[in-house]
């Protein structure tokens, strides 16, 4: 027994490390600004075209993750993670080969197939690993989603230094090269959990693990879902709201030069390391204090960003900022996390893919909202964040409300 222990302790955390270097390369999907500048000055297409880029490949993302669960419902993780990495694969090669015939060679290839590629692979590799972690589901969950969080952090750089030296052609044959060759390993090296994974690892209290306390599995029937759904909307969109901005939004409190691009990177590296953060908070403390953490840090930070455009005040911003980004780390950890635990392991593909689509739908909340109040269309300013302070209160109002549902939920 104790033998079967050590051999599951060391395959999984085996798993978890190869896997979270592999999401670094998917993580690329969400690096579009660096691919959009030179495109712009090579073929000429206009910001706005190239903003819609990024918005379809959002969406692809998160309704792939969906599709996926059933691809792997029929044929299974490995073949569902080659056929993801064909359509990244795909989508790459497409981008390289026809961005500068028609702009829809970029919506097609980036936008569509890149973006449902790299959706397949992110649930896949989540559903596959985490379900070695049945004890430690925040934990795992956290640094899978640094990797992918980091991707664009840390392969952003090289892959724009590449596209100086070698031309945004070269780099996109590339990358779907590599991607492929990490989808290719990653199908013959991961292996989901044993069924009885659960009589080998132990809960926080010592007790074996129960892949769920709940007999329903359905999301959709459950009423507390919904509230839980409308915090993430909400939540969500205050995050994308000011990750898209936060250079726009520096300079517009009077930080000038590098040190506007580095609040880039900060947001960045927050947003990373929360996920490990709140991973293991989930799994010591719960699901209701990291949603309320959460939860919280939003509210402060949208505050904070009100203030400090009302009165151009630097170091304000800064640490909103910040907050946002730790923060908005938390969501996908507190997703992946209430998805297991509350519906379990036989369907979490699917219920997380669900869930998962919420962030497209929050990016359009976001976009309707900053067009609604923003006297000139950015996020830069007071107007928007004295607006997204009343989201982020009504957020709290959800947050409690749900919290309230999910402790009677648990006792019943």
């Amino acid at each position: 027994m104790e033998n079967d222990v050590a051999s599951i302790k060391r395959t999984r955390n085996g798993y978890l490390f190869v896997s979270a270097a592999a999401l670094l390369v998917y993580g690329l999907v969400y690096a579009w600004s660096i691919f959009a500048t030179p495109l712009s000055a090579d073929f000429g297409w206009d910001g706005g075209a190239l903003q819609t880029t990024f918005n379809i490949a959002l969406i692809c993302f998160c309704l792939a993750q969906l599709g996926a669960s059933f691809v792997i419902k029929g044929i299974g993780y490995s073949k569902t993670l080659l056929m993801a990495g064909a359509i990244a694969l795909a989508g790459f090669l497409v981008s390289a080969f026809f961005a500068d015939k028609s702009i829809w060679g970029i919506y097609v290839g980036y936008g569509v197939l890149c973006g449902a590629g790299c959706g397949m692979a992110y649930i896949t590799i989540l559903s596959m690993v985490n379900s070695w972690f049945a004890d430690k589901i925040g934990f795992s969950s956290g640094i899978l989603m640094m990797g992918f969080g980091f991707g664009s952090l840390i392969l952003g750089t090289p892959a724009a230094t590449l596209i100086d030296q070698f031309g945004l052609r070269q780099v996109f044959v590339a990358i779907a090269v590599i991607a492929m060759i990490v989808s290719l390993g990653l199908a013959f090296f991961l292996k989901p959990a044993p069924e009885n994974i659960g009589q080998f690892v132990k809960a926080p209290g010592g007790e074996s693990v129960n892949e769920s306390t709940f007999e329903d599995d359905k999301p959709w029937t459950v009423p507390s879902y919904f509230v839980y759904y409308a915090w993430a909307l909400l939540i969500i969109s205050i995050g994308v709201t000011l990750i898209g901005g936060s250079r726009q939004g520096a300079v517009a409190v009077g930080i000038e030069g590098m040190f506007s691009a580095m609040i880039v990177g900060l947001v960045s590296t927050m947003n990373g390391l929360a996920r490990p953060l709140f991973g293991t908070l989930f799994d010591k403390a719960g699901l209701r204090a990291v949603l309320l953490s959460s939860t919280a840090l939003n509210l402060l930070a949208s505050a904070l960003l009100a203030f400090s455009f009302s009165t151009s005040t630097g170091i304000t911003y800064i640490i909103a900022a910040l907050l946002v980004g730790l923060g908005y780390g938390a969501i996908p950890v507190i997703a992946s996390g209430y998805m297991r635990q509350r519906f379990g392991a036989k369907n979490y593909a699917r219920n997380l893919g669900l869930t998962n689509i919420s962030a497209a739908v929050a990016s359009f909340l976001a976009i309707g909202l900053v067009a609604l109040v923003s006297p000139d269309g950015t996020s830069a300013n007071a107007s928007v964040w004295i607006c997204f302070s009343v989201v982020a209160a009504a957020a709290t109002v959800f947050g409690v409300v749900f919290c309230l549902m999910y402790k009677r939920e648990s006792h019943r």
